[in-house]
């Protein structure tokens, strides 16, 4: 009798909660504002202060498209700020293609909605940023007015439509000449086989034999290797140099990046400089002392407000065209820091004899993995390691090498560039030693791409070593 009751007591509970809920729905239906059954179209036509916007949305065909079932946000200019949208977008039908499309977006964005600043994309394929009741520079003056397929927010001002980062280095007359043309000297070929036609296969290699011409696109390295400044859903700043300050870089750079001719080393200069003169999001110059940005290279480069010539603002960002950048040599040229546990191969093969070791430093505090080669036999027994990118300097080598296994001492070297390497000495590694240990100096006078370190042993004792670094010496 007990069981019974419970059951028709929650069978109640649901029969009353189903009720509930067809009645909210049933509200939720049956609304009673007249403007919810019009297009965002018609709510836009029947305001008296919308009509230049109107005759505009008419002329485009965009009418068509805002009476549909699909959904929509209008931001739509009042006529006072249609009056500022010149002629020569008003006149021209491509360039009023694009600005109507501008104000124009395929999904619903309530301002009571809007959290934080949000990108907006448009029909053009742009995105305009929303941040509450202002988009960009405009206001929105009256909100949320709610539609059968949308919503319509009507500005204060219009939406120009703006070339991404890419485009305004391309056609903004005001864009210094060689730090575009150095860009635009890094267009290549890469291979993408997705549109490639495939005329048959290397019966040796299995490896298909595509018709020339059809198995590759043309890339920048700039967008490919820094930022693709023509993506039109992120945001980035360039900073684009004055011709005298891109000179100036690449004057100060030529004796830290030295090759074996002038125009190689001034190519090289020049992408050092302008890798470091993108960043992604927008930045915004804070006040009259110097700023410092961080590239995608981890590059410190100091900004300062004074030598600001120009701003443009793009679709996706904003240019700024600077008078002067100490893009300097002692941020650009960086340590290099080696764990000796990742070493590319060794002379010999005795993995049986190496140990990859658990440490802690009382020094540091911190834990840490060295590798130790005991007992290999072999005379001259190395490892080895590579680094990339090594500029023309003076640099300064140092480890730290761990001989808490035995009382007595034993020497190892770092050889720089081959094994044989004679540059740096034989070091002694006493024990219980934690801290670094400076191993000597060195100075290259070209560049090098590569270059190969070696960990040696002194005849056949034993290595160990947590990791070794090299430090510039940049003044």
């Amino acid at each position: 009798m007990h069981i019974r009751s419970s059951k028709w007591l929650i069978t109640a509970s649901l029969i009353l909660l189903f009720s509930s809920g067809c009645k909210k729905w049933e509200d939720h239906l049956n609304v009673s504002d007249p403007n919810i059954t019009k297009t965002v179209f018609q709510q836009i036509s029947e305001n008296p202060d919308l009509s230049k916007f109107t005759q505009y949305v008419v002329s485009t065909g965009y009418d068509k498209v805002l009476n549909s079932t699909k959904t929509y946000t209008v931001f739509a200019p009042s006529n006072t700020a249609m009056a500022a949208v010149g002629v020569d977008i008003t006149g021209d039908t491509a360039k009023l293609n694009k600005f109507i499309s501008n104000h124009i977006a395929n999904q619903v964005y309530n301002t009571l909605n809007v959290s934080g600043t949000v990108r907006v994309k448009m029909l053009n394929g742009k995105y305009v940023n929303m941040f509450g009741k202002i988009m960009e520079d405009a206001n929105i003056t009256k909100a949320d007015i709610l539609a059968s397929n949308g919503v319509v927010q009507i500005l204060d001002k219009a939406l120009p439509y703006l070339p991404n980062i890419w485009e305004a280095l391309l056609t903004n007359t005001s864009i210094p000449a060689k730090q575009k043309a150095y860009l635009l000297s890094l267009y290549t070929n890469v291979f993408d086989a997705t549109n490639a036609i495939q005329t048959g296969v290397n019966p040796v290699t299995g490896v298909p034999i595509y018709q020339a011409g059809t198995d590759s696109v043309t890339t920048n390295q700039f967008w490919l290797n820094v930022h693709d400044v023509r993506n039109e859903s992120n945001q980035y700043t360039l900073f684009v140099l004055s011709d005298a300050a891109w000179d100036a870089e690449i004057t100060k750079l030529k004796p830290y990046f030295a090759t074996s001719t002038v125009d190689s080393t001034t190519k090289l200069c020049s992408w050092e400089v302008v890798k470091d003169l993108a960043v992604a999001g927008v930045y915004t110059p804070s006040g009259a002392a110097a700023d410092s940005i961080f590239s995608k290279f981890n590059t410190k480069t100091p900004i300062e407000k004074a030598s600001i010539a120009q701003t443009i603002k793009t679709s996706n960002g904003t240019i700024y065209i600077m008078n002067k950048v100490d893009n300097l040599a002692k941020y650009k040229i960086k340590p290099f820091y080696v764990e000796a546990e990742n070493y590319r191969y060794t002379s010999i093969d005795r993995r049986g004899n190496t140990y990859f070791r658990d440490r802690f430093n009382p020094i540091t505090n911190k834990d840490f993995t060295d590798v130790l080669v005991t007992g290999h036999g072999v005379t001259g027994y190395n490892m080895n390691y590579q680094i990339k990118n090594v500029s023309s300097v003076k640099y300064r080598a140092y480890w730290v090498a761990l001989n808490d296994f035995q009382t007595t001492t034993f020497s190892q070297k770092l050889g720089i560039g081959s094994a044989a390497s004679t540059i740096l000495p034989l070091t002694v590694v006493s024990p219980n030693i934690y801290t670094e240990v400076l191993l000597g100096e060195f100075t290259f006078t070209n560049y090098q791409s590569f270059l190969d370190l070696f960990l040696v042993a002194n005849g056949t004792t034993q290595i160990s070593c947590d990791y070794f670094r090299l430090e510039p010496v940049v003044p």
